[in-house]
């Protein structure tokens, strides 16, 4: 199984749209959202994806209630609140936004795979329980100037960094 991993987003639809296409053109089966997401209306863009689409909250999302009241519209995104405990193609699988939370739950054994973003540093690390730890960066590219997704296959249990986009700043 092919997941696509992405986080923090912080309204940049260009490079959210970019990412999604990106997944859909991987042929990706499932796509985890780690948080900062922010505001509503890019959820429109989620429409096009016929593939599960799983959520939680980050420490930016500005309108909770529009974007709750948003995804019942959508019926391929499920919000896990701020975090996401579920099992894929016979992994366990852990996301939240932080990394303390994603580490702590690495290290207690009871899962193969935890997520996480907030740093908007991408990461992948395996534990010495054999946990790994996994973090896509951002797709606002908006600290390091690159934006970047996961993809992660369950059963290879190998991760790729995907660049989305190169962010151009003018001064």
């Amino acid at each position: 199984m092919k997941v696509f991993i992405i986080s923090d987003s912080h309204d940049n639809w260009k490079n959210l749209d970019t990412a999604l296409s990106i997944a859909t053109q991987l042929d990706v089966d499932i796509i985890l959202h780690a948080g900062d997401f922010v505001s509503p209306p890019g959820l429109t863009l989620f429409e096009k994806i016929k593939k599960p689409v799983h959520i939680v909250w980050g420490n930016n999302e500005g309108e909770k209630q529009g974007f709750l009241k948003r995804i019942e519209n959508i019926p391929q995104i499920t919000h896990h609140n701020f975090t996401m405990k579920e099992n894929f193609d016979g992994l366990n699988f852990f996301m939240n936004h932080y990394p303390e939370k994603a580490k702590e739950a690495g290290k207690s054994g009871k899962y193969d795979v935890c997520v996480y973003g907030h740093t908007h540093l991408f990461e992948s690390e395996v534990l010495k329980n054999d946990t790994i730890i996994l973090n896509p960066g951002e797709i606002a590219g908006s600290r390091t100037g690159v934006a970047t997704a996961l993809l992660f296959d369950t059963d290879t249990k190998i991760s790729e960094k995907i660049i989305i986009a190169r962010e151009q700043f003018t001064v």
